[in-house]
């Protein structure tokens, strides 16, 4: 089908996309209410069935248990496997639909998760019927939709069920935003990691001896203030202490003190350079006789802006170019997502998702007038994958003949 016809059937589309989009966004999924995020994927399995997808519920892992994710498959007669990442929990909790149910003003759709992501989820479910008709079929071999129900906590119940799935498509493309006016592609997602300074002094009166203790706290002062300047801004690297605490009774000189320093990173070598550079940085203390340790865990590993990424996304930049005369440009997130996951083992393409302004918070609202040009672009991109022009096909069976 030309593009014109499919632009129309987009536009066509909208105020159906919002009527679902309003039915989901008024059913609270705060990813720590399991009632509501149980209710959500009921509804979210019986809309992927009526469309004709094959829905695997999938146990969210520890600790996250008692969840759900879904992996809901359209099966086809095409070679490509295309993985569509997704989320429905939100950042909200249960009431706040029944507070600020879904609205419109004008140009602008609020409620709680409007545009992160409901009005995605609401995109797929609306636009792959669309696509699939106006198609006269499904030109791919495996379309697979993953419904994550724990995105906003950092997808530790999920993580591995994404890696699983992606190793076996040939492509992964995300629904999350495209920025604030809808004219953005993602081409990279900063890696996070937690890291924990930990101090142990000795404990004394406050008053009647505190020249016999070693004050953790004050240690811990220390510590921060010359761990302070470990970001490095010209290569989106940032250190922060987030939390901290020390002492239980104000008549004691604290024998420990705790702080948590949040890391993130665009490149994944800057992991080791902050780790190694707060190691050799501790051992310059205020107390000769305090001990000092850090550990860190990395939590979501960079992704993007790399080769693979890029060439992608100037496919897309192009395509939005030549057949709405729409001009993308990068998007680096200042965080990481489930992209973070599925481009460590598969090419990945984040941000076909609407616009989104004042994300996480009661301002968030979806600028309507984004959902129509995000819908085209990505069932345009759904048929040229389908082309084989986006990335190969069949990669994972070409792998496994190598073997």
């Amino acid at each position: 089908m030309d593009g014109n016809r499919l632009l129309h059937a987009c536009e066509q589309a909208l105020p159906e996309v919002l009527k679902l989009s309003e039915r989901l966004v008024n059913m609270d999924s705060g990813t720590d209410d399991l009632p509501g995020l149980k209710r959500k994927a009921e509804l979210l399995a019986e809309l992927f069935a009526q469309e004709g997808a094959e829905v695997s519920w999938l146990e969210a892992a520890p600790p996250r248990q008692g969840t759900w994710n879904l992996a809901a498959r359209f099966r086809g007669d095409g070679q490509a496997k295309i993985l569509i990442l997704t989320h429905y929990d939100t950042v909200f909790p249960a009431g706040e639909a029944a507070r600020r149910p879904f609205r419109c003003d004008g140009e602008k759709a609020y409620g709680p998760g409007v545009a992160d992501m409901q009005t995605s989820l609401a995109m797929l479910l609306r636009g792959l019927p669309l696509l699939h008709e106006e198609d006269g079929g499904r030109h791919y071999h495996t379309l697979t939709v993953f419904c994550n129900a724990d995105e906003e906590s950092g997808s530790w119940g999920s993580r591995e069920q994404i890696m699983a799935l992606a190793r076996e498509h040939d492509i992964t493309l995300n629904m999350e935003l495209s920025g604030a006016e809808g004219n953005l592609i993602t081409v990279s997602g900063r890696g996070m990691a937690n890291g924990t300074l930990r101090v142990r002094g000795r404990a004394a009166h406050s008053a009647a001896e505190p020249p016999a203790g070693v004050n953790a706290g004050l240690e811990l002062a220390h510590q921060l203030l010359q761990l302070r300047g470990l970001s490095k801004p010209e290569i989106r690297t940032a250190v922060n202490a987030t939390v901290g605490s020390f002492g239980s009774r104000p008549n004691v000189i604290p024998d420990k003190a705790e702080a948590t320093l949040n890391i993130r990173v665009a490149r994944a070598d800057e992991f080791q350079r902050v780790e190694h550079e707060i190691r050799e940085i501790i051992q310059r203390k205020l107390f000769p006789e305090s001990e000092v340790s850090f550990d860190m865990t990395v939590a979501i590993m960079p992704y993007g802006n790399n080769p693979i990424t890029l060439g992608l996304a100037d496919k897309v930049r192009a395509l939005a170019r030549e057949e709405l005369g729409m001009e993308l440009g990068y998007r680096h997130a200042i965080g990481g997502n489930d992209t973070s996951f599925s481009a460590q083992v598969c090419p990945s393409l984040d941000g076909f998702g609407p616009g989104c302004v004042a994300m996480h918070s009661e301002d968030e609202y979806l600028p309507i007038r984004t959902v129509t040009p995000r819908l085209y672009i990505l069932l345009r991109m759904i048929q040229e994958i389908c082309r084989g022009t986006m990335v190969p096909l069949n990669r994972n069976d070409a792998r496994e003949s190598q073997a």
